[in-house]
C-alpha cells in the first residue's frame, strides 16, 4: 500500500486540496499543492524515511494525467527526486529537495512538466538548474524551448494526443551491463488513438552518471500542480511562433488536474534489470 504525503499538512493554515480515491488509483491535486508518494505516513508529521525510494534502473513507469483544463500559465509536474535519503527537513520543512527551491538541492528527473499546450521531460543534476531534457513548447521574442513535435501532433484537438482528453505516458530507465543509465525515454500514447504515439529519448547527458547514481540509491515520486503569470519558459510561443501561448492566464487554470493508474514494471524490452 503507498501513502501520498501532501506539503503543508504540519500547517495546516498553509495546507492545499488534495484528493485521493478510496481504491488509491487516482490523485486530484489542487492549484498550488504538491505530493509525495511514501510507503507510510503519520498525519501532521514528516520523516524522509517513510518516502518511498524506487531503483527504477531497467524498469518501466506508466501512469495517466488528465489536464483538459491547464491553459497557458499552468504547470502539472510528475517527477523524482532523492527526497529518502535527504535527511535536512529543508526551507520547506518537510525534508523537500530538487534543483532549484526549498534550499536543499538532489538530482531531479522530470518526466512531465506541461499543460495542453506544452510538455518537457528533462534531467537535472544536483546543481544544474536548466538541465538536459526535450519536449515542446517556451521561448521569448528571440529564443524558442524545445520543438520534439508540433502542436499539430500534441495539444487541444491534435493528431496523435488529443489534451483535452486524458492520455497514458510511459517512461523506460534502460541501463547497460554495468547498471549505468543509458537514457530516459517517454512515450505518450491514447486510447482512441492506438496508431499514434509520441516519443522523446533524453540521452548524452554530460550528468548521466550522477543520474544512474540517484535511481540506483532509490528516488521518491512526486506530483505537484502550480500557476504562475511567468511559464513562458515553458508554453511560450516562442521566436518561431510555433506555440500558442503569447502571455500567461494563471487565474484560468482549473481548480484541480488529476494523475491516476500509476505501475512499475520490468522492462520488456530486454535491459539489464538492476
Amino acid at each position: 500500500m503507498t501513502s501520498i504525503v501532501p506539503t503543508g499538512w504540519a500547517t495546516p493554515s498553509q495546507f492545499v486540496g488534495l484528493h485521493v480515491s478510496s481504491i488509491g488509483d487516482e490523485v486530484a491535486l489542487e492549484r498550488g499543492s504538491r505530493a509525495y508518494f511514501a510507503q507510510s505516513c503519520k498525519a501532521g508529521m514528516y520523516d524522509h524515511k517513510q518516502y518511498l525510494a524506487f531503483n527504477l534502473l531497467g524498469r518501466t513507469m506508466r501512469y495517466t494525467t488528465d489536464m483538459s483544463d491547464l491553459g497557458c500559465g499552468c504547470n502539472a509536474a510528475f517527477y523524482l527526486t532523492n527526497m529518502h535519503q535527504n535527511s535536512q527537513p529543508s526551507e520547506c520543512s518537510d525534508y523537500y529537495c530538487d534543483t532549484n527551491i526549498c534550499g536543499q538541492s538532489c538530482a531531479e528527473m522530470d518526466i512531465q512538466e506541461g499543460n495542453k499546450f506544452s510538455w518537457h521531460s528533462t534531467l537535472h543534476g544536483k546543481v544544474d538548474h536548466g538541465g538536459f531534457g526535450k519536449g515542446i513548447g517556451g521561448g521569448g521574442a528571440d529564443w524558442s524551448g524545445p520543438r520534439d513535435w508540433s502542436s499539430a501532433e500534441y495539444g487541444p484537438g491534435a493528431s496523435c494526443i488529443d489534451t483535452s482528453k486524458p492520455f497514458q505516458v510511459g517512461v523506460i530507465f534502460p541501463a547497460d551491463a554495468k547498471c549505468q543509465l543509458m537514457a530516459m525515454e517517454i512515450t505518450l500514447s491514447q486510447a482512441a488513438r492506438t496508431d499514434c504515439k509520441l516519443q522523446l529519448s533524453i540521452a548524452g547527458y554530460s550528468r548521466m552518471p550522477e543520474m544512474s547514481r540517484a535511481l540506483a540509491t532509490g528516488m521518491t515520486p512526486i506530483v505537484s500542480y502550480w500557476n504562475s503569470v511567468d511559464m513562458l519558459w515553458m508554453d511560450g510561443e516562442g521566436a518561431d511562433g510555433q506555440c500558442p501561448c503569447t502571455t500567461d492566464s494563471p487565474d484560468d487554470c482549473g481548480k484541480r488536474m488529476k494523475f491516476s493508474n500509476f505501475s512499475v514494471a520490468a522492462n520488456s524490452r530486454g535491459h539489464v534489470q538492476c
